[in-house]
């Protein structure tokens, strides 16, 4: 699978399973209301649905039946525990939610298979799921500061090493795309990317500036109060970044 659609898939199927496993593995679990959990949830399935989506007409008829099975267990278990959240059924959701995040690891490493060079790029995608995963649980986290005003800032404070975490992942990304870049670089996108090298640079670019901005969201979570708003708005700008590194960095290795 290649092209924008490929890429595409690959930046939902890495935002869908990191963004699952950060909110899990972040403890907010009985600190904040149950509407963050439909917040990221949500969010989180959608992503989740549109990878199987691509997958399923891009891999139609190829020997990637395998990833497009995973990848929809993946995205039912990931509606799933939505549908039990709004039925207020909230401790069977907790576990299936659990369950949905483990089978989306699963699918990223089957996904990760379809290359020849299977293992590195299973690690390729783990990198840019923990980059993208941190970076959008930090910018809904903070907007839920707005929601609840009297939660602790140490959330915020978790949520930006969560997102240092995956700076340095997206550094380790950036590196494997270099090494190992796919045979055949699309020229979609833009014409520039027939310039060689020219989107692991673009890639690792978007990368320091990600890391420049871990520095401030870091020192704004610590400060708490009006501080965690201004962090949120650096997540903006991580976002756009973050997005636009994993892209550059996907279309030369996928």
């Amino acid at each position: 699978m290649s092209g924008p659609l490929g890429v595409m898939c690959v930046l939902l199927l890495e935002a869908a399973v990191g963004g699952s496993v950060v909110l899990w593995a972040s403890g907010v679990w009985g600190a904040v209301r149950r509407g963050f959990f439909l917040l990221c949830g949500v969010t989180v399935a959608l992503c989740a649905v549109g990878a199987w989506a691509i997958a399923r007409t891009e891999l139609a008829g190829t020997d990637g039946g395998s990833a497009v099975v995973a990848l929809g267990v993946f995205a039912a278990l990931a509606v799933a525990w939505q549908v039990l959240l709004v039925a207020r059924r909230d401790a069977v959701a907790r576990i299936v939610g659990l369950v949905a995040a483990a089978a989306g690891v699963v699918a990223l490493v089957v996904f990760g298979t379809l290359r020849e060079d299977a293992l590195a790029a299973t690690v390729e995608l783990a990198l840019g799921a923990l980059f993208l995963g941190a970076t959008l649980y930090g910018l809904l986290l903070g907007h839920w500061y707005l929601v609840e005003r009297r939660l602790d800032k140490r959330h915020m404070v978790r949520g930006a090493w969560w997102y240092i975490a995956g700076v340095v992942a997206a550094i380790g990304a950036a590196v494997l795309s270099a090494a190992g870049p796919a045979p055949e670089v699309s020229t979609t996108f833009s014409p520039l990317l027939a310039v060689p090298g020219f989107s692991t640079l673009l890639a690792g670019g978007l990368v320091a500036i990600c890391a420049l901005i871990a520095g401030f969201v870091w020192k704004l979570a610590k400060e708490g109060g009006r501080s965690i708003q201004a962090a949120t708005g650096y997540f903006y700008l991580a976002v756009i970044m973050a997005f636009s590194a994993e892209l550059s960095a996907k279309i030369g290795f996928f």
